[in-house]
């Protein structure tokens, strides 16, 4: 067989080793790694600030802009539906699920978690009312406002909601004290 031949042969089982390197290997760890983002934007510990930064809106009539904000939050699983009280700047959100359905310590993470985010990117909401099948919980702006220093600077960078917001949802006592807090 001629050099060439060779060089050909060569490169083709160089193609093969590639194909089947990407194809097996390189894709899956993508897709993986993508599907454990999304599984970890489910969680008020893991989730991005980025992956909700696009829905920042100085207004909240704008009913597909918070629609999708709340479902790219934690809980998302189990929302219904959305309704939208204009004149009195709230946020009623919908759920297929009693409060008592839902671990506890989740739940009341998750509503901390949504919440700030609710208020930190959407400059107008005053009120948020989370209709659960057993009750309804009413956030008001200013009680999770009063919680936090420079609540204007929590969505400047992830570093700073990080900080801020999700890092102090791994201690209990947090999560129980600020719950109170806010549903006074």
């Amino acid at each position: 067989m001629s050099k060439l031949g060779n060089w050909i042969i060569g490169l083709f089982v160089l193609g093969v080793i590639l194909f089947v390197v990407v194809q097996f290997v390189v894709i899956p760890k993508q897709n993986a790694e993508a599907e454990q983002y999304l599984i970890d934007q489910n969680k008020p510990l893991t989730h991005d600030l980025e992956y909700i930064k696009q829905y920042k809106n100085p207004y909240m009539g704008n009913a597909s802009n918070i629609t999708n904000l709340f479902r790219h939050l934690p809980l998302n699983d189990t929302l219904k539906d959305f309704e939208i009280k204009s004149e009195e700047l709230t946020v009623m959100v919908n759920f297929t699920k009693k409060t008592t359905d839902i671990n506890q310590q989740l739940l009341n993470q998750s509503l901390i978690y949504n919440s700030t985010a609710a208020f930190a990117l959407i400059d107008n909401l005053e009120k948020i009312e989370y209709r659960f099948l057993d009750q309804t919980i009413e956030v008001e702006r200013q009680s999770v406002e009063s919680q936090y220093q420079n609540f204007n600077e929590l969505t400047e960078s992830t570093k700073t909601w990080n900080e801020k917001v999700r890092n102090p949802l791994k201690s209990p006592q947090y999560v129980e004290d600020f719950i109170k807090e806010i549903m006074n």
